[in-house]
């Protein structure tokens, strides 16, 4: 195939999500915060579909916006008010086990994105002490 026919099928989407990792019981965590994570996996279980196993648990709760929204201020807004259910459990949950605000974003491979959040943003992260971790992509149209 000319390499001007072969397309990434990846599609254009952002999304945020809260995320804690270490040596814990996932199912300790959910119970601790009466929220169901939106994944979850224990240190030392097979990893689905391959033979090796999760270095350490993770409990993630992500944003319920549509991944095509591409302001991520939403997604973080969306995650902050989950949290807020039950913020003093997430608050010592976070500052415990070092949480973090994931982004996750596709760009268009040509595209320059930017990113800023309000300064009330900016100060729920800070009561929740979350490091903020950036992933962004910029899948290639070409390839």
């Amino acid at each position: 195939m000319a390499q001007s026919q072969r397309k990434v099928n990846r599609r254009i989407e952002y999304y945020a999500y809260f995320s804690v990792s270490g040596s814990f019981d996932p199912v300790e965590i959910t119970k601790r915060t009466g929220t169901v994570p939106t994944r979850c996996s224990r240190e030392g279980d097979r990893i689905t579909g391959s033979q090796q196993r999760y270095k350490c648990s993770r409990w993630s709760l992500h944003s319920r916006i549509e991944k095509t929204d591409s302001d991520l201020e939403h997604h973080v807004v969306d995650v902050l008010n989950q949290l807020d259910a039950n913020s003093d459990v997430f608050k010592q949950l976070s500052v415990e086990l070092d949480g973090v605000m994931q982004l996750v974003a596709y760009f268009n491979y040509d595209s320059s994105p930017g990113l800023s959040f309000g300064e009330r943003v900016i100060r729920r992260l800070a009561e929740y002490s979350l490091y903020l971790d950036c992933d962004f992509y910029y899948p290639r149209s070409d390839k």
